[in-house]
């Protein structure tokens, strides 16, 4: 992976931009930041910030037009805009340390005269003087200040000047007017600011109002003498400092570089709560506490909308960008010196699309995510055990579980169930399946998407599964697909988007010989994340809740992840946990949901939740959720008749030398292995492989036996006593990804 592949998935991302206030600033002030400082009274700080900006803070805050606030956002609320000037002036007027540093910084040989002690003679004179040139300022005047100084506010006007001057050697000479720019041909540069009508030394035809130059060599030209504001004098006084220095260093003139083109925040703030500018009550503008209470009216207005909004993303308050780069970085060091600091969010991530959809600007943090998962594939930084499970029973149900049975005839339906479907409950299959051959005369293919490797960044096994799909499907001319599940679907538009499909339940809802039976009265769709951009799905079910005459009432959002998705659970518990109570908690009505997944995450939180196929075929629920073996089973019972029914073929059965073991344990810590994912086929092989091998340890004060297996990336122990032929006690399991070395 190029750096410039994991930037681009974020490049459009605007967080962390200048708000829209910012980037009307001419002075280019961190407005945000400044007020945030001024709300938390921090005035020292805030002044600082402010003066680095304005380089005379009393004086711009008297002056300034406050372009910012015709941009505040704070106006989509309907209230008037944050009174930035006036928080200016009270932070000026209550800062208490507010003398300028002094910079360390070699002296430089290049003098420089500058010509009028205006205003925008002083901001040339000061930023240059701050980089340690030697500074000569001339004017004819008895003193500094130029037109401002008709101004009633002079005197603070004059006394920040002052101020500002006091930590540089600049020498001023007034008194002294310059007739003839010959008088300076000892200076390496010069800066001519006479003011308004003031002596532009016939050089203010050629005068360039990009670059300062002018027709002279060496001579530069601002402030009001060119028509500037007297606000805008002292911006021009910066960039004139920047140019110049670049002048004095290479003797080439180039325009001055801010950093390019701002791109201000975009975001929406209509929803936040109103807040009323605050009334100023004294004379002088706000007092100390007006100005905070105006200063916190500011939203901050930095788009943070999925990092708000996502709790994955939330929980590790990485900005995109900043995950871009740790992306790339952590695929760049090899191991083990790699920091991996994206790892564990990289497989945290339900890989559902949230962020995108949320985004202004579209940007994708699951996929970008996901292609780090991919890079770390088969290397040393692949945390392999957080997909193992899923990884493991993908190879079962595209080996062991999966059937093909192509359609009778001309039809060009595939009723494709997926893997879950009758795992879960194999009447889903059975009645979906005599729906679609008496309706449309379809084939059937069951296996799986490979979503696990997917979402594992397994490239390789995805790859090798779609290959099978491909030479299955090469038996229907056309073929259509018939999908139960949203995950197949996205699975297959992502890697297949050639095939044509429809959803079951869309087939289901036209159909007239269909009659939903009322499981609830009333009752909330839970679109999962995978419906996201399939309307007809998400009206479809929607349609057969409503026949049934469930009363339907919209949750506050759609297509939000169950919890399921990139196989979380493994790699941040707490974060799944979080996720899945969230989802269960969003509606206070029963669910109806049309994902298997998000059945069983709802039934295992205790949320009542029904799959719209009991609804649609009225069949029996299922209060509990089948065990991983149990799901196993299903999967074989459903191939075995179906492949009797369908094409003849009896399907033996497999029996391994560990399945005629029997296993007793207590209700918690059944319950404890399941939430590990953990099957009692790999506990009973775990025991059997210790028996035959007598390999085990053995606790000399009660007997209990502790044996280990290691099974892919895993290695599993389970603690046990024998009670009888071939029946075993367990006391726990669990496993890890360590190997232990058994002959040391």
């Amino acid at each position: 992976m190029k750096q410039e592949d994991a930037a681009a998935y974020t490049e459009k991302c605007f967080n962390g931009e200048p708000a829209p206030c910012a980037v009307a600033c001419p002075f280019q002030l961190d407005v945000r930041s400044f007020l945030e400082k001024a709300g938390k009274g921090r005035w020292n700080a805030a002044y600082k910030s402010f003066r680095s900006a304005v380089l005379f803070p009393a004086i711009v805050s008297v002056l300034c037009k406050s372009p910012c606030e015709r941009d505040c956002l704070r106006t989509q609320t309907g209230d008037e805009p944050i009174a930035v000037r006036m928080i200016e002036d009270a932070c000026v007027r209550l800062a208490k340390k507010k003398n300028p540093d002094r910079y360390a910084i070699p002296p430089k040989n290049e003098r420089i005269a500058v010509v009028g002690a205006g205003i925008a003679g002083l901001s040339a004179a000061l930023c240059l003087a701050q980089k340690n040139y030697p500074v000569t300022v001339f004017d004819k005047n008895s003193a500094w200040g130029g037109s401002l100084r008709k101004h009633p506010r002079f005197d603070e006007f004059n006394a920040d000047i002052d101020l500002q001057f006091s930590a540089t050697d600049t020498e001023f000479r007034f008194n002294t007017e310059i007739l003839s720019l010959d008088e300076l041909k000892g200076y390496d540069l010069i800066y001519i600011a006479t003011g308004a009508g003031g002596d532009d030394f016939s050089l203010l035809t050629g005068w360039d109002p990009k670059l300062f130059t002018t027709a002279r060599p060496k001579v530069f030209m601002g402030g009001a003498l060119t028509g500037a504001q007297p606000a805008d004098v002292i911006i021009q006084g910066q960039s004139l400092s920047k140019t110049a220095e670049v002048f004095l260093q290479t003797g080439k003139v180039s325009e001055a570089l801010d950093g390019g083109e701002k791109t201000a925040c975009r975001i929406d703030c209509t929803g936040a709560a109103s807040s009323p500018r605050i009334a100023s009550t004294g004379p002088d503008g706000y007092s100390e506490d007006e100005a905070k209470l105006e200063a916190a009216r500011c939203l901050m207005c930095d788009c943070d909308m999925c990092m708000t909004a996502c709790e994955m993303l939330n929980a590790f308050r990485k900005k995109p960008k900043k995950i871009a780069m740790e992306v790339y970085t952590d695929t760049k060091v090899t191991p083990p010196y790699s920091t991996h600091t994206i790892t564990r969010q990289a497989y945290s991530c339900n890989m559902c699309g949230y962020c995108k959809t949320i985004c202004p600007n579209d940007v994708d943090i699951g996929t970008l995510l996901q292609t780090s998962r991919a890079s770390r594939a088969g290397s040393e930084s692949n945390p392999e055990a957080f997909h193992d499970y899923w990884l493991r029973e993908m190879d079962f149900s595209t080996n062991d579980a999966t059937f093909f049975s192509p359609p009778a005839g001309s039809s060009e339906y595939i009723f494709y169930p997926g893997c879950q479907l009758g795992m879960h409950n194999p009447e889903y299959v059975y009645k979906s399946y005599d729906f679609l051959k008496s309706s449309f005369n379809a084939g059937l293919l069951i296996s799986c998407c490979g979503a696990p490797a997917y979402w594992a960044g397994d490239t390789e096994r995805q790859n090798a599964n779609f290959e099978y799909m491909r030479s299955v499907l090469q038996e229907i001319e056309n073929p259509k697909i018939v999908y139960a599940c949203a995950t197949c679907e996205s699975i297959f538009k992502l890697f297949m988007p050639e095939l044509p499909c429809v959803s079951l339940y869309e087939l289901l809802a036209q159909s007239e010989s269909i009659s939903p039976a009322r499981v609830f009265n009333s009752a909330s769709v839970f679109d999962p994340c995978n419906a996201r951009g399939n309307p007809e799905m998400e009206l479809a079910v929607r349609e057969l809740a409503g026949k049934s005459g469930a009363q339907l009432n919209e949750l506050p959002e759609k297509n939000r992840c169950c919890g399921y998705g990139g196989h979380i659970r493994l790699a941040n518990p707490a974060l799944y946990d979080k996720i899945t109570e969230n989802r269960a908690g969003m509606g206070e009505r029963p669910y109806i949901v049309y994902c298997v997944n998000c059945s069983e995450v709802f039934l295992t939180r205790g949320k009542e939740c029904t799959h719209i196929l009991d609804i649609a075929f009225d069949i029996p629920q299922k209060a509990d959720v089948p065990r991983i073996d149990k799901k196993r089973e299903n999967a074989i019972q459903v191939k075995r008749k179906l492949s009797k029914e369908l094409i003849g073929m009896d399907i033996a059965e497999k029996v391994r030398e560990w399945d005629s073991l029997e296993l007793i344990m207590g209700d918690e810590l059944s319950a404890d292995i399941e939430r590990k994912l953990i099957g009692l086929s790999e506990i009973k092989e775990a025991i059997w492989l210790a028996e035959k091998a007598d390999d085990k340890f053995i606790d000399e004060k009660n007997g209990v036996c502790q044996c280990s297996m290691e099974k892919s990336s895993l290695t599993y122990w389970v603690q046990y006593n024998k009670a009888g032929d071939g029946v075993y006690e367990v006391y726990g399991a669990y496993f890890h990804r360590m190997r232990i070395g058994g002959e040391t």
